[in-house]
């Protein structure tokens, strides 16, 4: 009889890898096995950056985006490596009730902001021009995420601790067996007392009863970048330029300043188009450049808006209702499910690591999963795009 593990984990991006450095921090023995490479750009855990925000349009993020900065800067102190920079944010909207609301959130749970009406941000921002129409929040503790910088500590810090990470092996399929779950994969047999899966975009491929608890689909993204064409001295390290979250007509779009290339800004449409994940990225399509470019060429006034400058691609996971499914498979409760994260996650995925491991270890769903985010709650028909960008 095969070896009996503590727990395996399927899929070693950011939720699977923060879940691993939980679990070996708890004295169990995690293996987690990821179909790619180490380092892979097939997912949604690749690229340099990140928002990090307190600034939401629901309360139930408001507790984990606390815990998850204590980590994260807890996780900052033991690499000794820098994981997040402060720059701040700025939320601007058409709709004055979506930004009240969002204060009014603040306010609720002490968080330090600022209401900017739109013709006072350029005096605060001189990289953003707005108008009476708009309305402007500042989360002054928000900022930048390091994105491969925070993976490569959580695993390392993961490994020190114990837990095994086996690169290019995909999980065939996971058996519930009578005392222990069997996991296949094309090189091996584990069997284990518990598993996590949290395998992004192929979470239908690996648990295909997952469809009958949850809707999720796969889109590809397209991740742009713009020149800075003047006053480059505002966008850098030492610079005012903060990150960006704009709701306009339904839409959302959202910036970083440059980090992934340089004298670049990220800014993006949170939008895609549905693929299955297996099959090649395609050519982002035209809506999803020109939004962002309308967008520069009216509010950004140092920034060519004509034409992106590098154009990347990603691959979201998105529930019906842009919200997250974290909890146990009702099929079997030995098996922890964790999906939807795209376009909000990465920042929180230290708090959501945490929750899967007290899953593990026997904690209800009902105390430890938000009820917004749980993977069998009643859903929304739409997508709630309100306060959802990528971070």
């Amino acid at each position: 009889m095969a070896e009996l593990l503590d727990v395996v984990v399927v899929g070693a991006g950011i939720m699977g890898s923060c879940a691993a450095y939980h679990s070996a921090t708890r004295g169990l023995k995690p293996v987690v096995l990821e179909q790619f490479s180490e380092g892979h750009a097939r997912g949604s855990s690749h690229g340099q950056s990140r928002i990090i925000r307190y600034a939401h349009g629901d309360t139930a993020y408001l507790p984990l985006m606390k815990e998850s900065y204590s980590l994260w800067e807890a996780l900052e102190r033991s690499s000794d490596d820098k994981l997040i920079r402060k720059c701040g944010l700025l939320w601007v909207s058409t709709d004055e009730a979506s930004v009240q609301r969002c204060s009014e959130i603040l306010v609720e749970f002490g968080i330090e902001h600022r209401l900017l009406p739109g013709p006072q941000i350029q005096e605060v921002f001189p990289q953003f021009c707005y108008d009476e129409k708009w309305f402007g929040l500042v989360d002054p503790e928000a900022g930048v995420i390091y994105a491969e910088r925070c993976l490569k500590a959580v695993r390392k810090e993961a490994e020190k601790k114990g837990a095994e990470f086996r690169f290019e092996e995909k999980v065939a399929r996971i058996e519930s067996l009578e005392d222990r779950v069997l996991l296949v994969t094309d090189k091996a047999k584990y069997e284990a007392k518990k598993v996590i899966v949290t395998v992004g975009a192929w979470l239908n491929e690996v648990l295909p009863g997952i469809r009958d608890v949850v809707d999720l689909q796969a889109e590809q993204i397209g991740v742009m970048y713009w020149k800075v064409a003047r006053n480059q001295e505002l966008y850098g390290p030492t610079g005012t330029c903060p990150t960006l979250v704009v709701e306009e007509g339904g839409k959302t779009m959202y910036m970083l300043p440059p980090v992934d290339y340089s004298n670049q800004i990220k800014f993006c449409l949170h939008a895609g188009e549905p693929i299955h994940p297996d099959e090649p990225l395609e050519e982002v399509p035209k809506y999803a450049r020109d939004a962002p470019g309308e967008h520069i060429s009216k509010h950004l006034p140092d920034i060519d808006g004509s034409h992106p400058s590098t154009v990347d691609k990603c691959l979201y996971t998105m529930t019906k209702d842009s919200q997250y499914a974290i909890g146990t498979y009702p099929s079997d409760p030995r098996i922890i499910v964790a999906g939807g994260f795209s376009g909000s996650g990465f920042k929180l995925s230290i708090a959501v690591g945490r929750i899967l491991t007290d899953l593990v270890q026997g904690a209800e769903e009902k105390t430890v999963v938000p009820e917004l985010f749980r993977l069998t709650r009643k859903r929304a028909e739409h997508r709630g795009m309100i306060g959802k960008s990528q971070s």
